[in-house]
């Protein structure tokens, strides 16, 4: 337990090496990956599939988006993620996504919006298992903005884990960032805090307290406010800094941020209570046109068409939840 721990900070004090000392540190056996299946034409456009030997009976899939301040990352560095999932059975697709400055916000949404799609469309594609959206850091903000925006997908999922994610964080002054959040001035449209309205997906938000990356101030707020519109959701304060998030989902070292026993937890109160993923209706404004959605049963998933950029921001409407 003693060299665990010794490991663990090293980790935490590695900075670009850590997601390389983390993967050596992960077991190779419990799952069957499937590499670079593609969701795009981009060469960034691939994710992994991790499928367990043992998966639940629901079989629940995991997407994980990785951070890296939407400038960098790779997939292939995660797999201890993959891996850490699939040991609790949980089917998990990994995707790599457009970065800044090639592309800007909304079109890193519609990369992580077509790697649900694909992986949706592998694996479920009548939309019966349940859907959790995970993600780190920048990767929190992706899974948060398509499970609180009913825009981004065709159907919503049923659990949103942010671990360390910004989702109020304007005004920003790094110009990287700001010209990734324009073009002009950032808005309030590129912030998940404002999707919250209506009953949304249940949600596990994850900080550490010492966190100086994102402040925790980002998950507090997101949690009061889907507390206050009768959301089921955990917020979880750990005594650490901005990786150790990150590394609960490692099956090394999850006793040092012990909260994935929540993700089963959660899933497991939503299907007793008899609440699949909330129901939703899109009204969103496409030059000059009216696009909707409205909520009822689930229906079969496809990877999604690219919406339209520089869209206000949206007006929803959410209707009551789903039953499964």
């Amino acid at each position: 337990m003693r060299r665990l721990r010794r490991l663990a900070l090293v980790l935490l004090l590695a900075g670009c090496a850590r997601a390389e000392l983390l993967d050596a540190l992960t077991p190779t056996d419990g799952y069957h990956l499937e590499s670079g299946l593609a969701y795009g034409d981009h060469p960034r456009q691939r994710l992994d599939l991790y499928r367990p030997e043992r998966p639940r009976e629901d079989r629940a899939l995991v997407v994980f988006f990785y951070g890296g301040s939407w400038q960098t990352g790779e997939r292939a560095l995660y797999r201890f993620v993959g891996q850490g999932l699939a040991a609790r059975g949980y089917t998990v697709a990994i995707p790599d996504y457009r970065l800044f400055p090639e592309v800007r916000w909304r079109e890193i949404l519609e990369d992580a919006a077509a790697a649900v799609g694909r992986a949706r469309a592998m694996l479920d594609p009548e939309g019966r298992a349940p859907l959790i959206l995970a993600g780190h850091s920048a990767g929190a903000w992706i899974a948060a903005m398509l499970a609180l925006d009913p825009c981004r997908l065709p159907d919503r999922p049923d659990l949103l884990v942010g671990l360390a994610g910004p989702y109020d964080f304007l005004p920003l002054r790094d110009p990287v960032l700001v010209a990734g959040f324009g073009p002009g001035e950032p808005d309030r449209a590129s912030q998940p805090v404002s999707y919250v309205d209506g009953p949304e997906p249940a949600s596990l938000l994850v900080h550490g307290s010492h966190d100086v990356t994102v402040l925790p101030r980002n998950s507090e707020r997101l949690a009061a406010m889907l507390e206050a519109v009768g959301t089921p959701v955990e917020l979880v304060r750990l005594e650490g800094g901005h990786v150790l998030p990150l590394l609960g989902l490692s099956s090394r070292f999850a006793h040092l941020a012990p909260f994935v026993d929540r993700i089963d937890a959660l899933l497991a109160a939503q299907r007793a209570a008899g609440r699949g993923s909330p129901g939703g209706a899109c009204l969103r404004d496409l030059s000059g046109a009216r696009g909707s959605r409205a909520g009822g049963r689930r229906r079969q998933h496809h990877p999604p068409s690219a919406p339209a950029s520089g869209h206000p921001l949206r007006l929803r409407l959410v209707a009551r939840r789903r039953s499964r």
